[in-house]
């Protein structure tokens, strides 16, 4: 219940600042705020005064992710929306889901892209639900936003995402959030029971040239772990027993364990300007930009009077008082408009030659005068336009804390030295990283780095087993050098990045390129290229528990990563991405969840295509992806085709349109393969040649809404479950949920 506690807190916050906020007072005309209900009880004798400098538009609601890519507080009802409807809020066609929200995930496919130089603590099958530094955004509003969350559980529980954000100033912005999770699942010893806090700001300088940012996270994710169904009820299941409707009659293989991952992590980042230089192309566009539209009103005026004998007096006359159009312009301040017909005629004789002309020259700036159009020689793009020196700073410390308790050893592990189990894996990690940044027009963004690791993984003694020695701890520093590039000709944008730790204990390496043609809206073309070296997961090296099987330390080599791809978008065309991937001396967990490393290169090739086809107020959205492993299928099991079709209708409901509704039917299917196993005391999935799970469809109705900045969810899951049979799983032994109807809603405040 800790957790909730701590929900209640930030919503009680929220909502008192909310309360505050609400109290308005409007302008009169002359601006000033008076006392509009002086009797209300919550007014205060020294009430402060507000001076509305504008209006708020949605644009000024930004989200800024950590590389600066900027969008807007989205409140609309779109299927992509549906997607994200989880408590991971991201779509997860890649990922098969465990029967309860709050469970891991098996991979239904893989991304190897902007992999880690530095190891990871492994159990990687608890952090689906773990921020990592990438997903963390900050913020910048013109008024207190806040936006809550909310979406039942399996059996007794929900999960609630509280948000709150706002800005003291135009210069600084805070955020604070929590995401509690608590759910009892279908099944027996299958609680889940998460806590994600997270905490941001976001400053700068008035004059822009000290910026700074961070943020502060802390999660604990707690698993209550079953081993899956026992082979008897597995038989029970799969033939639809009615004594075991319901799930929690089913034996599992055990009802005592508990696995968790917990941690915090501090993150800072400045940039200060050391060299700075403004040129003056967005004001020499500014003046080409000006004349040309003064001009073009002055020939709209003549054409106007040409076609119009009765007004012509009325119109010349308006024209000639109109300082806004005369004496901006070289070609206008010697016209002088008179109302008599032959100085008309002159006049417009005289701008009509001038019209005709290919190009006239004004304070030596070219336009193009007969539709008067913008010289595109003459505009210069905008973006970016300074010349800059800039040193960056940041610094991000985490620590991690993975803990496996069982009351009574189990067989199905092995043996054990000891009665009860109690592993606890630690890790601490620091990295410190300053860069000179060099920004201009023709160079675009250099930046050349260096970082600065310091890592500790460890246990609480070395063990002697077997006449084999176990160390307690993998610990050390390393630095690394790297250098990255953007620019951007046009319409075509190049990036390149490149990183080696070139002392320590630990080696790596990784160079990255792509190049993107980007053609306005219409569609977006990238090529990317990607070569890794990197040293395997910290718990594929070193691990100890209770159980003596599980006790390990090796001495892997490098994990070559090599990927080629290519990326096309479009709204009117649809999405594309293919990517290839060499990978050599590749890391798993074997049949008997021990780390081995591959002597034959992994080939895989992924495709992924999405296309929506709309007719009317229907919409059929289609993702679809292919996978082909040509070798390396003995220890990499992906399924050939995974697709996700989806039929809806959408349209605004009663009079005046209150109400915008969606609602459908999405279709999933993967075919058969044999996937990896899950083993809960590594929290990793695990190689198995056993079992096939797969090629079973499933359907899911969902009718959406969306009333003002409320979006309701109302979804039945897996609702053909009782006529297309009972072989639905996420992994070997472990049921995939059976129909369930679930709801929830996403409700943003905007003060």
């Amino acid at each position: 219940m800790f957790y909730m506690k701590k929900v209640l807190l930030v919503l009680i916050f929220g909502f008192s600042l909310t309360f505050v906020n609400a109290q308005i007072m409007r302008p009169d005309k002359s601006g000033r705020i008076d006392n509009i209900s002086r009797n209300d009880s919550t007014s205060f004798n020294k009430e402060v005064q507000i001076k509305l400098d504008g209006l708020t538009k949605y644009t000024d609601y930004k989200v800024i992710s950590i590389q600066n890519d900027t969008t807007v507080v989205d409140t609309t009802l779109t299927l992509k929306k549906d997607f994200i409807f989880n408590h991971l809020r991201k779509d997860n066609f890649e990922l098969l889901p465990f029967h309860n929200q709050g469970q891991t995930y098996n991979k239904l496919g893989y991304t190897f892209e902007n992999s880690s130089l530095l190891p990871t603590i492994g159990a990687n099958a608890k952090h689906f639900n773990y921020f990592k530094v990438e997903d963390i955004s900050y913020y910048e509003v013109p008024t207190p936003t806040s936006e809550i969350m909310y979406k039942t559980g399996l059996e007794q529980g929900q999960v609630l995402d509280a948000f709150l954000t706002m800005n003291t100033s135009r210069q600084f912005n805070f955020s604070i959030a929590y995401k509690g999770l608590r759910s009892l699942g279908k099944y027996r010893n299958s609680l889940a029971s998460h806590g994600n806090f997270r905490s941001t700001f976001n400053y700068h300088s008035k004059n822009k040239n000290y910026y700074a940012r961070g943020h502060f996270s802390s999660f604990d994710l707690t698993n209550d772990e079953n081993g899956g169904l026992t082979d008897a009820s597995i038989v029970s299941f799969e033939n639809n027993d009615p004594n075991f409707i319901d799930r929690a009659r089913l034996d599992v293989n055990f009802t005592d364990v508990e696995n968790v991952l917990e941690g915090k992590r501090y993150y800072f980042e400045q940039l200060f300007t050391l060299f700075s230089k403004k040129n003056n192309i967005e004001k020499h566009n500014l003046i080409v930009s000006g004349k040309l539209k003064n001009y073009n009103a002055v020939l709209k005026q003549i054409s106007i009077l040409k076609n119009d004998s009765i007004s012509t007096k009325k119109q010349v006359n308006n024209t000639a008082k109109s300082e806004s159009l005369i004496n901006t312009d070289s070609i206008t301040k010697n016209i002088t408009f008179k109302t008599d017909s032959l100085t008309y005629k002159k006049t417009t004789a005289r701008l009509d030659s001038i019209a005709t002309q290919n190009k006239i020259k004004i304070d030596s700036l070219s336009i193009v005068a007969f539709e008067i159009k913008i010289d595109s020689s003459q505009l210069i793009a905008v973006q970016e336009t300074d010349t800059n020196l800039k040193l960056g700073h940041t610094f991000m410390y985490e620590t991690k804390h993975y803990r496996f308790t069982q009351s009574t050893a189990n067989t199905i592990f092995g043996n054990a030295f000891q009665s009860n189990i109690s592993d606890h894996t630690s890790y601490q990690k620091l990295d410190n990283q300053f860069y000179l940044q060099l920004h201009s027009p023709y160079t675009g963004t250099l930046k050349a780095k260096i970082n600065y690791y310091n890592y500790n993984y460890h246990y609480n003694s070395i063990l002697f087993y077997d006449s084999e020695t176990i160390s307690d701890k993998i610990k050390g520093n390393a630095i690394a050098v790297g250098a990255d590039w953007k620019t951007q000709f046009g319409s075509i944008y190049l990036n390149a990045d490149a990183s080696s730790i070139i002392t320590g204990d630990i080696t790596g390496s990784t160079v990255k390129a792509a190049a993107m043609i980007k053609k306005d809206s219409l569609f977006s073309f990238k090529g990317f290229a990607e070569f890794t070296s990197k040293t395997p997961d910290f718990n594929k090296i070193l691990y100890q528990s209770g159980y003596k099987d599980y006790n390990w330390q090796t001495n892997f080599i490098n994990e070559k990563i090599s990927i080629i791809g290519a990326e096309f978008k479009s709204e009117k065309w649809g999405n594309f991405k293919a990517s290839y991937h060499l990978i050599d001396d590749y890391t798993y967990f074997n049949e008997s969840s021990k780390p081995v490393q591959a002597s034959e290169t992994l080939n895989y090739l992924k495709v992924k295509a999405s296309k929506a086809i709309r007719y009317k107020k229907f919409t059929l959205d289609n993702t679809i992806m292919y996978q082909n492993v040509s070798k390396g299928e003995a220890f990499f099991r992906v399924p050939e085709l995974v697709t996700r079709n989806t039929l809806y209708y959408s349209s605004y409901v009663f009079k005046g349109k209150p109400m915008y509704l969606q609602t459908g039917v999405t279709f999933k299917y993967f075919t058969s393969h044999k996937a990896n196993a899950y083993n809960p005391l590594l929290s990793e999935f695990v190689l198995q040649n056993s079992t096939e799970i797969g090629d079973f469809p499933v359907f899911d109705f969902f009718a959406n809404a969306q009333i003002r900045r409320t979006r309701i969810f109302l979804k039945v899951e897996n609702l053909n479950a009782s006529f297309t049979g009972r072989n639905y799983y996420s992994a070997p032994n472990y049921p995939y949920r059976d129909l369930t109807v679930r709801f929830g809603l996403v409700w943003n405040w905007f003060i």
